[in-house]
């Protein structure tokens, strides 16, 4: 399988407009950048070094590596309930079940995205319940990231962007990745003649009212940044910032082994091996085999100028294809 060309199908079969890949095998970083950044209100070319919306992605470059330090710290275990941090939430869910989005949480929050920042943090502290579904099914929500990243926040008196920002992005020079994007820098996404243009502006709605208390979306990076963190992974790169502890993640870490790690979900290919994997709403997404040191990131702009269904079976079945032909 020529992986580049594989993923060049999601411009071909125009479920996005444009798109940056990195695959890593053998030693060896391809990358291709193709299609442009944006094609409403006009056409703007897609260059090297662009900063994209990671969306979700920021839940694994950033919450979970800082979750991950505190362990390899010793100032937390994976069981650690988050009330030990978080006085106000109400249950007994610990980092583990957050984390693999196996805590049951769910509720409704009325005029969620109308709640100034305060207000929405507050009920989503205090106003979920927890659901038949604990440690049964997977089922992924925003807001168990938010708890891990407030959690955190009280750990380190300090808001979770900042803390990403020291600890993560600085410390293992990330030199791209930020909050807090120059948006001719940035790759678009929405678009609409009432709203105009979003370009370095998070387009999550949780994490735009939220801001430096969101640890679930909002930060902006290059393909360069997603490669530096991959070669860490890989353990090309060393820094004392690096959590030993990521090297726990190719185990199930759910109590019914249903398939995710720390943060991340778990493929398995026809040869065995496990992958982590993650996707983020913009159109991102990304894989990493750390023992074979073979990784796909792939960053596009599937929600511009309107969000394009479409793009989430091409990235399935392009996914489905690489594992069944790395035997």
């Amino acid at each position: 399988m020529e992986v580049l060309k594989a993923v060049e199908q999601i411009i071909t079969r125009q479920t996005a407009p444009g798109l940056s890949a990195a695959w890593l095998h053998d030693g060896v970083i391809e990358t291709s950048i193709l299609g442009v950044a944006a094609t409403e209100p006009q056409v703007l070319p897609l260059h090297s070094g662009m900063l994209y919306d990671l969306a979700s992605l920021t839940k694994v470059i950033g919450t979970t590596t800082v979750f991950l330090q505190a362990v390899a710290e010793g100032r937390v275990k994976f069981d650690t309930p988050l009330q030990q941090l978080l006085p106000t939430f109400p249950h007994q869910t610990t980092f583990r079940q957050a984390l693999t989005h196996t805590s049951g949480l769910e509720g409704y929050i009325p005029h969620r995205d109308e709640l100034p920042a305060p207000a929405l943090k507050q009920a989503l502290i205090t106003q979920l319940k927890v659901t038949a579904e604990c440690d049964r099914q997977v089922v992924y929500r925003d807001v168990n990231l938010l708890l891990v990243g407030w959690a955190l926040e009280n750990l380190y008196g300090e808001s979770i962007q900042p803390l990403i920002t020291r600890r993560v992005l600085k410390t293992l020079g990330l030199q791209q990745a930020t909050f807090q994007p120059d948006p001719q820098r940035c790759v678009p996404t929405t678009y609409d003649s009432e709203a105009g243009l979003r370009r370095g502006v998070v387009h999550d709605p949780k994490a735009a009212i939220l801001g430096q208390h969101s640890g679930s979306a909002g930060l902006f990076a290059s393909l360069q940044d997603l490669i530096t963190f991959t070669q860490f992974a890989f353990g090309q790169r060393q820094s004392p910032a690096w959590p030993a502890t990521f090297s726990q993640l190719g185990q199930d870490q759910t109590r019914a082994h249903l398939g995710r790690t720390i943060g991340w979900d778990l493929r398995r290919d026809a040869g065995g091996r496990t992958w982590l994997y993650h996707t983020g709403y913009t159109g991102t997404f990304w894989l990493i085999q750390p023992q074979t040191q073979a990784a796909l990131i792939v960053l596009t702009n599937r929600v511009h100028p309107q969000v394009n269904d479409d793009f989430l079976t091409v990235r399935d079945e392009l996914i489905a294809n690489l594992m069944s032909a790395r035997s």
